[in-house]
């Protein structure tokens, strides 16, 4: 496993401290699953970005409900 070094203040520790007290997880839990939650989020944004751009394009073919079974014979 890897070890990254991150510069706080003596105020952002504390208060990295307490959040992590708070949600019962050590400060090296919490930093890493905020981050990793961060990253996620943004990855999400891409997405909706790609995918109103692709629709506002028309791009994008959406179907009905009723269109697929009519597809499929059911």
């Amino acid at each position: 496993m890897s070890i990254i070094s991150v510069r706080t203040t003596e105020e952002e520790k504390e208060l990295i401290k307490e959040y992590a007290q708070f949600f019962g997880m050590s400060v090296s839990d919490f930093v890493r699953s905020t981050v990793i939650d961060r990253i996620e989020d943004l990855v999400d944004l891409k997405e909706i970005e790609t995918y109103e751009k692709n629709r506002t394009q028309e791009v994008n073919k959406t179907i009905s409900l009723d269109e697929v079974k009519k597809q499929l014979s059911l």
